[in-house]
């Protein structure tokens, strides 16, 4: 399930918007003032042919990206494309980056998932930052060479790193605005969007695109082929230890990579004082459908409550599958006791609205206990924090189902009962 359009802002259109203009304007404006530089060229004769033979080269190359997509709290936000937009720059100037950056990250992914606009904006804003990167590795080269003591490799050293932390630099911030304003997160919140672990890796990448440029000027196209090769291998043990912290089914976490991200969200409530919410969600009616419609339907009813739950939460939160027709989420990074109640309303709406399957529409509803987390001297345990969930979510469907919230104390200090 897509998010509706309804739920984007008139500001983030206006941003999206504004995005798209840019990057037109900037390779418009680029196309203009800087032809391809020939060290691109896939041929030692250079010239126009081996020019775009270079172009392709690397627009190729670089669509294989799109086969390596990394976890970012369950959503699929950094592609492996990042090594050939720089080394594409490096070699052929702002134009060529920009024409890896528009063509070569095209994935299946986000043609599936993401609105038009979207996409238009996702390869604006890279567009954009390659053209920065570019121009940037331009001025840094005329600059340096007016000095007659830097040696030329030195020069072209400089430049390059440079110019990837601009490229890096410009699409993570103009990627983390659609993020603020899709998600309505804060600046800090944002900021802790982009973890460790994405870091490391847009680190990696930059890296690795220095490698298949300084492979490709050295060696030949055949050398930075391989390397690229190479390094896409590798990654598929890390792909097996993302599958394995997926539900295969619904592509929500497991029940073990919930709750390593359970684990981090408690650390932060205790180190910064932030709060959080943890649902507990078991769909009601789900076993009627199953009984009439066949299994295959339930198997799809089942996954489309995994896509609307990834839609219905923030970047920042998480969902999982954790068993059957069970389901938890953790809002991080919660304000007030009311927003986390109007996030589980959202929530519960988006699960009990029709879904469509073979020859009309069929209703589920969802009971859904809700335990407010604050920061408390005596941290709670991750199994108490579920067994509360778990109560709250069997007291709502005793009722009939909906939202039964945890109003009268906190997680954190509240007695067990019976």
């Amino acid at each position: 399930m897509n998010r509706r359009s309804s739920d984007y802002s008139a500001t983030l259109y206006v941003y999206t918007a504004a995005t798209i203009v840019a990057g037109l304007t900037a390779f418009v404006w680029a196309a203009g003032s800087f032809p391809v530089d020939e060290r691109i060229s896939l041929t030692t004769a250079g010239g126009r042919e081996g020019v775009l033979l270079g172009l392709v080269f690397w627009i190729a190359v670089g669509l294989l990206g799109g086969l390596k997509v990394e976890r970012l709290h369950g959503h699929g936000v950094l592609t492996f494309h990042y090594p050939f937009i720089i080394a594409a720059t490096a070699l052929g100037g702002p134009v060529a980056g920009a024409l890896v950056a528009l063509i070569s990250t095209i994935e299946r992914r986000e043609l599936r998932d993401v609105p038009w606009f979207g996409l238009l904006a996702n390869h604006a804003a890279l567009t954009f930052a390659a053209i920065c990167g570019g121009v940037t590795m331009i001025l840094v080269r005329h600059g340096l060479t007016a000095l007659a003591a830097t040696e030329a490799q030195t020069v072209e050293l400089i430049a390059i790193v440079l110019g990837s932390l601009v490229i890096g630099t410009v699409a993570t911030a103009l990627a983390s605005g659609t993020v603020i304003l899709r998600d309505r997160l804060g600046v800090s919140e944002a900021i802790r969007v982009y973890d460790t672990g994405f870091r490391t890796t847009s680190a990696a990448e930059v890296v690795i695109g220095w490698v298949l440029w300084l492979t490709f000027s050295t060696v030949g196209w055949w050398a930075a082929l391989i390397c690229a090769v190479l390094v896409l291998s590798l990654w598929s043990g890390h792909d097996a230890r993302e599958i394995a912290r997926h539900d295969a089914m619904t592509g929500l976490l497991s029940r073990a990579g919930f709750d390593a991200r359970l684990t981090e969200a408690l650390d932060a409530i205790q180190r910064r004082g932030q709060s959080a919410a943890l649902l507990a969600v078991d769909l009601d009616g789900f076993k009627a459908v199953n009984d009439k419609h066949g299994h295959a339907v339930g198997d799809d009813v089942i996954r489309e409550v995994g896509a609307r739950l990834r839609a219905a939460i923030r970047l920042t939160d998480s969902a999982v599958r954790r068993g059957g027709d069970e389901f938890g989420v953790l809002l991080a990074d919660m304000p007030d006791r009311e927003t986390a109640r109007q996030l589980s309303i959202r929530i519960h709406e988006a699960i009990c609205a029709p879904i469509a399957v073979d020859g009309g529409s069929i209703r589920i509803g969802a009971s859904i206990g809700v335990a407010y987390i604050e920061p408390s001297t005596r941290a709670p345990s991750i199994g108490r924090l579920h067994d509360l969930t778990d109560r709250l979510m069997y007291v709502a469907k005793r009722h009939g189902g909906g939202l039964r919230f945890d109003e009268s104390w906190t997680a954190a200090n509240r007695d067990a009962t019976a």
